[in-house]
């Protein structure tokens, strides 16, 4: 028999089929050895509808409700952990995540106040220089 090195995993699956024909032979069974491409033609229609009955239960509703659910779980999970870890660092008197975004976000607004009030006097020192030199 030919050796499959283009299925990584496959050898236990050949190991024992061709023990049991071994066997077969053993008891008196007529031997029969399919060819390489009888094999090939043998490996290809097992994955296939392997491949098919797999992607049909993929598809079916009880998988689709089951990987919704695992998905809701784990959401939930991740949000009980992080209230968790919240209530650990106010508790400790420690600054979060939130902490440091809500931050990060009230010194950008007040950057960007201050730098609206700058360009609002640079306009105005303008205006001024420009009637102090139309009148000299």
């Amino acid at each position: 028999m030919a050796e499959n090195t283009s299925f990584p995993g496959l050898d236990p699956f050949m190991k024992f089929w061709s023990d049991f024909m071994g066997k077969m032979a053993a008891t008196g069974m007529p031997s029969f050895q399919p060819s390489p491409d009888m094999l090939n033609q043998m490996r290809r229609t097992f994955f296939d509808a392997l491949a098919e009955q797999a992607d049909t239960f993929m598809r079916s509703e009880a998988f689709l409700a089951a990987m919704k659910q695992g998905m809701e779980t784990s959401l939930a999970w991740q949000q009980a952990l992080n209230q968790f870890l919240q209530k650990g660092l106010a508790a400790a008197q420690m600054p979060s995540k939130i902490d440091s975004d809500h931050l990060v976000a009230l010194v950008r607004g007040m950057e960007e106040r201050v730098l609206e009030r700058m360009d609002e006097l640079a306009r105005r020192i303008d205006r001024l220089e420009a009637g102090a030199r139309a009148k000299a």
